[in-house]
């Protein structure tokens, strides 16, 4: 008798399991913890140490912002279900988003986890054709949300920077991800790859039928799951504001936004690598200058970051395992 629910071994496997899959992740995951040990040293870690120690007290206020975000997160779900949204309770909603955000923190890829940890856990209520077309349509909303908002972080670079390496990273990260956000929108809706899939995979094919009829039952540029996760982005803007604040550096509005932006475009480039360590550090530190900080605080703040980040892995982690006693206990007081 097995003790792991179909929901949950699918958690275990996102991201793949092939023996070279994990081991580059682990790869990637010891070179960046190696980077980020590094980019402290150098920054000093007695400079860090004092700053963190100051800033520590913001933690509290962090996680409540983070909470806004799995709000946001979870209403953009809601809204990508359509018609189905009904049959889904809504605390099984929230605690799939909960858990899917805070798994995704530091993991490759975490986009993709994200959504197949909430597709995993969702999916007895909608059924799976449903669920893996909601989760391409918030993978695609994501891209569009996050291009989108990469508009005003640009336009904050230029303000503090003007025409810099940092502004047209941000400008082009913002037009490659709404066009790919478009393009994946309009090939899930599409007829075309359902049919090459049911022709290819013939056992598959009730279930192409259904992701294709649900994936059209949300316009292309899927405007309400879109607005929602571009408030997941806002709540982001004040988890940086606030520890940018904690750590001592200027927390006015274009720093925020700035901020954002690079945030973004560091986690795109280290999208493989797990919870984008030492990358997203990294560009922290190299954006110091236009910031107008040291690299010592600069580091503190990505380093305040994770800590918010690791309070929710965490609280994740404990609500898949309360989640999965319950199911063992009603499964014994069944028997």
């Amino acid at each position: 008798m097995t003790t792991e629910s179909e929901p949950e071994r699918r958690i275990n496997q996102a991201g793949g399991t092939s023996a070279l899959g994990i081991w580059l992740r682990a790869g990637l995951g010891v070179a960046g913890l190696c980077g980020l040990v590094f980019l402290v040293s150098t920054a000093g870690a007695a400079a860090v140490y004092a700053a963190m120690r100051e800033a520590i007290v913001w933690l509290p206020l962090l996680i409540a912002l983070e909470l806004g975000r799995i709000v946001c997160e979870s209403l953009a779900c809601y809204l990508a279900f359509g018609p189905l949204a009904h049959r889904i309770p809504r605390a099984t909603l929230f605690r799939a988003n909960l858990i899917g955000l805070a798994m995704s923190h530091f993991a490759p890829a975490p986009r993709l986890v994200n959504e197949t940890v909430k597709a995993s856990l969702i999916a007895p209520y909608s059924g799976v054709p449903a669920a893996a077309a909601v989760g391409f349509t918030l993978q695609a909303a994501t891209l569009v949300s996050v291009g989108l908002f990469s508009l005003p972080c640009a336009l904050a670079i230029y303000v503090l920077d003007g025409a810099s390496v940092w502004f047209w990273a941000v400008l082009i990260h913002c037009v490659v991800l709404v066009t790919t956000g478009i393009v994946l929108r309009a090939a899930t809706r599409a007829d075309g790859p359902g049919r090459w899939l049911a022709k290819k995979f013939p056992r598959i094919s009730p279930g192409t039928a259904s992701f294709s009829e649900h994936a059209r039952t949300v316009s292309l540029w899927a405007p309400g799951p879109t607005a929602a996760l571009t408030g997941n982005r806002l709540f982001q803007v004040l988890e940086l504001a606030v520890a940018a604040h904690a750590v001592g550096i200027d927390a006015g509005v274009a720093h925020a936004f700035a901020v954002q932006g690079v945030n973004l475009v560091a986690s795109a480039v280290g999208v493989l690598v797990p919870g984008g360590l030492g990358t997203t550090d990294g560009a922290f530190a190299l954006s110091a200058e236009m910031l107008g900080t040291t690299i010592d605080r600069a580091t503190s703040l990505a380093l305040l970051i994770r800590c918010n980040q690791l309070v929710w892995l965490l609280i994740g982690s404990v609500t898949l395992f309360v989640g999965r006693t319950r199911r063992m206990a009603t499964a014994a007081g069944r028997n």
